[in-house]
């Protein structure tokens, strides 16, 4: 005889996929948003009449998702999303061949360049000032290929910001380390070569143009400085 749990379990995914279209279903409808609680395990077996091991299974796959985090003996909270899932689903792509690094300069591209292209229509003050002391500060840094990476980076989060769309800093952050490489790879091939001061004067183009709110200026700016990379990280392999 096989104990309730047991055959809750027996039956499938399908049970678990039930439980979390209804935990999604739940925190649409109730509007939940980062730091609020989903229902205890007790409350959504007796609501769903399923077993708790069926509803811990739903939480599991939920928290793999980046949606919520569980902790023993606590109520799973919704946590804001961040830029991880993206990441991992890239970086898997290219460690079994259905990516490779063109492919991710060509999609960075286009999303740089419709980064910059909001960023310069809807910057604010205060970001277009923080850019231009970010961009003052690369200049001094431009032979340091690991802080001016650093740099760099945070220069393209805060224009992901100045877009006022969300999902441009998550993109950003999704892409975090492969940016930091591809950084480092353009600047230690410049390194010797007149396209080293190119790399710090088409950044300071573009916060320009952001600064000026002119966006055409701004995406012929960056697409420039991504057409620059494109060739010297894949030309060299080539």
């Amino acid at each position: 005889m096989i104990a309730a749990d047991d055959t809750a379990i027996a039956k499938g995914p399908g049970l678990v996929e039930h439980v979390i279209d209804y935990l999604r279903d739940h925190v649409a409808n109730e509007r939940l948003r980062p730091g609020a609680k989903l229902p205890s395990e007790t409350t959504i077996s007796l609501t769903l009449g399923v077993s708790r091991p069926v509803v811990r299974e739903a939480m599991r796959t939920l928290a793999a998702t980046g949606l919520v985090e569980m902790a023993v003996g606590k109520r799973a909270t919704i946590v804001p999303v961040d830029g991880e899932m993206i990441s991992r689903v890239i970086e898997n792509a290219v460690l079994i061949g259905q990516a490779d690094a063109a492919d991710i300069l060509e999609m960075r591209r286009g999303i740089e360049i419709a980064t910059v292209t909001l960023a310069a229509a809807r910057r604010s003050d205060a970001q277009a000032a923080e850019l231009q002391a970010i961009v003052a500060e690369m200049a001094g840094l431009l032979h340091d290929a690991e802080a001016y990476a650093e740099r760099d980076l945070h220069l393209h989060a805060t224009l992901a910001k100045a877009t006022g769309n969300p999902l441009y800093p998550l993109l950003i952050e999704a892409f975090r380390q492969l940016i930091q490489a591809s950084m480092r790879e353009g600047l230690e091939r410049w390194a010797a070569t007149p396209k080293l001061a190119r790399v710090q004067e088409l950044h300071e183009q573009i916060v320009a143009a952001v600064a000026d709110r002119d966006p055409a200026a701004a995406a012929e700016a960056m697409a420039r400085h991504f057409d620059d990379a494109i060739s010297a990280i894949l030309g060299a392999k080539g």
